[in-house]
């Protein structure tokens, strides 16, 4: 394929994805691995990420490691066919969702994804979470292009990892003073975690008025 009509095919597509495309969504539209390694070597793609690509002169997307991360669960499929409800599909989740839903300041050193079945990952830096089957669809919401769990889930994400209470606090008590959650409803869901944060027989509320308490103290 000539050089000019695979750049063509290749930022079509990338125009839809942040600048990024795959090496098996090339593959798949036709562009062959020694047309990509020429458009490599000439610098109209800078590599990213195992198979992955950032179109030249594309703005480096917002966290980039999450969405090659992302990309590559089911490299082939163009991102906007994905919502995260498939087989062989994942979701943004626990502390990355966090930075995605900009809530509270919890360290996020791993990209973490919720997937269905057996999904699997070669990158030290990815921390798969197991899910008997895609996740209900009223616990995903889009961001940024992005597949991710909603702040209620994620919240309960963070207390079923046994995140530390404060860092979770914060996450809890920002997400209540922007609106994106609500209190009471929570505090039903989670006195199942008590005894993970020392705090066994304790109800829910009372569970929550101790890590946000933690997150001021902070």
């Amino acid at each position: 394929m000539k050089r000019v009509q695979a750049q063509a095919i290749l930022g079509e597509m990338a125009a839809s994805q942040h600048g990024l495309i795959t090496s098996a969504q090339a593959a798949a539209r036709g562009v062959d691995g020694v047309t990509l390694r020429r458009l490599r070597d000439a610098r109209l793609l800078e590599p990213v990420g195992r198979g992955v690509y950032l179109i030249s002169g594309a703005p480096a997307p917002t966290h980039l490691e999450i969405r090659i991360a992302w990309l590559r669960l089911d490299p082939a499929r163009p991102a906007w066919e994905r919502d995260g409800r498939e087989e062989k599909d994942g979701v943004v989740s626990h502390r990355s969702a966090c930075l995605l839903h900009q809530l509270g300041d919890i360290p996020a050193p791993n990209t973490e994804l919720t997937v269905p079945g057996r999904l699997t990952t070669r990158e030290p830096w990815v921390r798969l979470h197991r899910h008997d089957g895609p996740l209900p669809v009223d616990e995903i919401t889009m961001v940024d292009g992005l597949p991710v769990t909603t702040v209620d889930r994620t919240v309960l994400d963070l207390l079923r990892d046994h995140a530390d209470g404060g860092h979770a606090g914060g996450v809890i008590a920002e997400a209540e003073r922007r609106g994106l959650l609500d209190l009471r409803a929570l505090a039903h869901q989670l006195g199942q975690f008590g005894q993970r944060y020392a705090m066994a027989g304790v109800s829910g509320a009372e569970l929550l008025s101790t890590l946000t308490a933690e997150a001021e103290q902070r």
